[in-house]
């Protein structure tokens, strides 16, 4: 398995309006000092309040496009965006594609049915490898 470079990170709606309201409160404290917010963190917030108005749009109708199956585990709100295709999912728990399905099936990994491909939680798939690292460990 080689090793991705992060290229975006994830956050729900409640999280991205927690970190406008706390560069904002950055910005009103320094205001005093007569310093200025950064640039980066100028374009950081504007983006995260445009995605915010882009989620809270979209409301509930988020999960329209992810239909269930009668394996499925319940995932929090959070978790909506948290997955991946069977190959990633392989490559983090080091093993074939059919042994995460099988894994999905048995329960272990939650799975949906999105845009005619199944996906497997992140969280799970990453709880699962976190498991069988402590477990080689010992």
């Amino acid at each position: 398995m080689t090793a991705r470079a992060v290229t975006t990170v994830q956050l729900d709606a409640a999280d991205a309006a927690l970190i406008v309201r706390l560069i904002d409160a950055h910005a009103d404290a320094i205001r005093p000092t007569g310093r200025q917010l950064g640039r980066s963190v100028v374009r950081l917030r504007a983006e995260l309040e445009r995605a915010s108005v882009r989620v809270n749009a979209r409301g509930a109708n988020v999960n329209a496009n992810v239909s269930g199956t009668d394996r499925e585990q319940p995932l929090g709100h959070a978790e909506v965006h948290a997955f991946i295709d069977s190959a990633q999912a392989a490559a983090v728990l080091g093993i074939s594609p059919g042994g995460v399905r099988y894994r999905a099936r048995n329960g272990q990994i939650a799975s949906r049915k999105a845009g005619g491909r199944w996906v497997y939680s992140l969280a799970d798939t990453e709880r699962i490898a976190a498991e069988r690292a402590r477990r080689l460990r010992r």
